[in-house]
């Protein structure tokens, strides 16, 4: 008989309608049916609405109608209800709800809990610390992408180091088109024009390139403007500047597909992330990496063995990554950014990691 795999949150979802809930979690939801072959899979998501449960190829999907939580109310009512399916492993979203899993673990001793980071957490400071501390008594891993990610936190010893695993913490469907044909020098940059995505590193970087390659194009779609009067400004002193860059702003997802396939080259300066969704996608397409060498990135890219690596703020030595593009095989890196996507970040690649996980956590539970 199978064992029985439940995913959730205690995030609560006011959306109306259950596609409205899945297509919001689908980047994190892609690998369910990948499991299905190893266990009965539920996935039990909090919502304010009445919402009818379904079925999504061999997963159940059920929607349990509560009220939003408050920081320190302990939803004994929903921990009971996860306890009904009699759940042999448990993967629970979000680091800030880890308090509700000491008493989660105290109903289902049995069951093995694992804590799924999503997104960057810093390292919790005060009477968090504590929590955090107590917590992990309670739970029996963490997934972080890429154990870098977890430094501070396992050097400090609030994690113990050998309770946490590199998944990848969401993939995409998006995929790569062999008949569309790439743009020349082609590069794209998608975020946020915010401090931590700094894009004036790579315009200053771009414009030193232009120099050398003048017919090098670089597309930004973004989707926050804080940073966009120090952009034009920019762009106003450097002409050449102005006549290699697109600023196309908002773009919908849907349309971001068929761009990334277009271009050769993906860029980003992030000073930090939690994995990097834009990334992602963008290798799914077959756009090779020119990223920054924070822990997430060098996971998400073998360490640089199918992407160009700088340093975050460093705008010289990102123009010498720009330059080795020019003398790189383009068809051998960009088959190893494909490769390395469907190892280690497809929907695929995360459930056999999960499996992986939860097996290991039943071979230390028998030792």
């Amino acid at each position: 008989m199978k064992k029985t795999f439940i995913d959730i949150s205690y995030y609560t979802f006011s959306l109306k309608s259950s596609n409205q809930i899945l297509n919001s979690c689908y980047s994190t939801l892609g690998y369910l049916n990948k499991l299905t072959s190893q266990f009965r899979v539920f996935f039990v998501a909090r919502t304010t609405k009445h919402i009818e449960n379904k079925e999504v190829e061999e997963a159940s999907i059920i929607f349990y109608r509560s009220k939003k939580l408050k920081r320190w109310q302990i939803p004994f009512k929903f921990n009971n209800y996860i306890k009904s399916f009699k759940p042999d492993y448990i993967l629970v979203h979000g680091f800030g709800f880890v308090h509700y899993l000491i008493f989660l673990k105290l109903i289902l001793p049995k069951s093995k809990i694992v804590l799924q980071c999503n997104g960057y957490t810093t390292k919790p400071k005060w009477y968090k610390e504590l929590i955090y501390r107590l917590s992990d008594r309670f739970i029996d891993g963490y997934l972080f992408t890429g154990i870098e990610n977890a430094k501070h936190w396992y050097d400090t010893n609030i994690l113990k180091r050998d309770k946490i695993f590199e998944v990848m913490e969401g993939s995409t469907h998006f995929k790569y088109n062999s008949d569309t044909k790439r743009n020349p020098n082609s590069f794209i940059w998608v975020g946020g024009l915010n401090t931590n995505k700094d894009p004036l590193t790579i315009l200053k970087a771009f414009i030193k390139f232009l120099e050398e390659e003048p017919l090098a194009k670089l597309t930004m779609i973004f989707h926050q403007n804080d940073l966009l009067l120090d952009l034009k400004i920019l762009i106003k002193r450097n002409p050449k500047l102005n006549k290699a860059l697109c600023l196309k702003g908002y773009v919908k997802h849907v349309h971001l597909e068929e761009l990334y396939n277009e271009t050769q080259f993906f860029i980003l300066g992030s000073h930090y992330e939690g994995s990097g969704y834009a990334l992602l996608e963008s290798m799914a397409c077959g756009c090779i990496p020119i990223v920054t060498n924070i822990p997430p990135f060098k996971y998400m890219t073998n360490n640089g063995n199918c992407a160009f690596l700088f340093p975050p703020s460093n705008d010289n030595e990102l123009f010498k990554q720009l330059k080795a593009t020019q003398n790189c095989d383009l068809e051998l890196l960009q088959n190893k950014v494909l490769k390395q996507f469907e190892s280690r970040l497809s929907f695929e690649a995360i459930a056999k990691d999960i499996y992986t996980v939860f097996d290991s956590l039943e071979l230390k539970k028998q030792e």
